[in-house]
């Protein structure tokens, strides 16, 4: 189930992700294969080489048969959230020019959940950097204390040391 398995994405941007999929997969079999992966980079204006398609394909194609299927479609948008896609490569043209907006197509109100969901995702990015700056701090004040104990320890045995003299 991709809403429990993406839980990165909202059920509306799977919903988009979804319609965006079927679109492409003209043959209606539930997977993108090479000619409609060549026919999608056409029409979103980033065309590829037929072995740059077949290594976007070799990038998320977890299965190994050689097709995208909706779980994989969904991987290449998982994969540059997190910033794992070359730029430049045929997966990251894909994502960004499936994450753009024509507002003359969607409309204001297309265009606010647009920007409000690019305002969230980057808001998960920043509470990101905060958690991880949040553990470094932690695991300096701990480092800190045991030092801490170390030197009261040390002073402790020496004033031992110094009372069995």
């Amino acid at each position: 189930n991709p809403y429990t398995e993406f839980k990165e994405f909202s059920r509306k941007q799977i919903q988009d992700f979804q319609k965006t999929f079927n679109k492409y997969d003209v043959t209606k079999d539930k997977f993108i294969d090479f000619n409609e992966l060549k026919l999608m980079m056409e029409k979103i204006g980033a065309p590829q080489t037929h072995l740059s398609l077949k290594a976007m394909i070799k990038e998320v194609d977890e299965d190994h048969d050689d097709k995208i299927d909706f779980r994989e479609f969904l991987l290449i948008f998982r994969k540059a959230n997190a910033g794992e896609l070359e730029a430049g490569s045929g997966l990251m043209d894909l994502f960004e020019n499936m994450t753009e907006i024509d507002v003359e197509k969607e409309g204001v109100k297309g265009a606010k959940n647009f920007f409000q969901a690019k305002i969230e995702q980057q808001s998960a990015s920043k509470k990101f950097e905060e958690e991880i700056k949040n553990e470094q701090e932690e695991k300096r004040k701990e480092l800190e204390e045991k030092k801490e104990r170390q030197k009261a320890f040390k002073e402790k045995a020496n004033f031992f040391k110094q009372a069995a003299s």
